[in-house]
């Protein structure tokens, strides 16, 4: 019996599928999912209204309505249709449907605070960006209008979205939440440099600079700072 060379192996020798097959998965699904699309994306549109209200049952409802997103890219697209080609993705699709569910559960039993008034201009540019812009980078890669990746339908735009929402949690929950969106975003960029879809590298990163950046948008921060400013400049009587 010979010794395998593990080392001359590449991430692309454990892929079963080229990067020709990977676009036909986003026209599969829209194709089956049609006309849902007509209805799913103006939802995603008024999220960031409902976070930015006052009133606590706008924003439990956009909370519910990114954990369906996620149940509904997990289930659907990673177990359905990745995971026909990519086993490993069956595995993230029931993780995705667990998160979900974990968020809807938070959703329901936490209080969510508002978006502050000063930055509800950057939360609703960046979900925007993430909701409206970033559906077109599978077009790009593959040159198929029919590739647009939908919010809610597939797991990249979803999770680059969600972030945004994922920061307004508790700081103590939010830590639950972070393992698999984290996972996703190594497991997804591995699989675009491995199939070498440069365009679609722009998902996972675009993910990591929303995600850093929702942490300023949070209320919690906005609190840390309010009392830092405090400290540093009292009132002079």
């Amino acid at each position: 019996m010979t010794d395998v060379d593990w080392l001359s192996y590449s991430l692309q020798d454990f892929l079963m599928f080229g990067p020709q097959v990977f676009p036909r998965l986003f026209i599969r699904l829209n194709q089956d999912i049609w006309p849902w699309q007509l209805l799913i994306v103006p939802l995603a549109l008024v999220v960031p209204w409902w976070m930015c209200r006052p009133a606590p049952a706008l924003r439990r409802l956009a909370v519910w309505l990114v954990a369906a997103a996620w149940i509904g890219s997990g289930a659907g697209f990673l177990v359905r249709y990745f995971g026909e080609i990519n086993w490993p993705a069956v595995w993230f699709g029931w993780a995705f449907v667990a998160q979900g569910l974990l968020m809807a559960g938070l959703g329901t039993f936490c209080r969510l605070k508002a978006i502050p008034k000063g930055r509800a201009g950057a939360f609703s540019g960046l979900w925007l960006t993430s909701v409206v812009v970033l559906p077109w980078v599978p077009v790009l890669q593959s040159g198929e209008l029919a590739a647009l990746a939908v919010f809610g339908l597939t797991p990249d735009v979803t999770l680059a979205a969600s972030s945004l929402v994922l920061a307004m949690m508790p700081r103590v929950l939010l830590w639950s939440l972070l393992p698999i969106p984290l996972f996703w975003v190594l497991f997804s960029a591995a699989t675009y440099w491995a199939l070498q879809m440069v365009w679609l590298l722009l998902l996972p990163a675009a993910t990591l600079i929303v995600f850093a950046l929702c942490f300023w948008l949070s209320p919690s921060s906005a609190r840390s700072r309010d009392r830092q400013s405090v400290h540093r400049d009292p009132v002079r009587r």
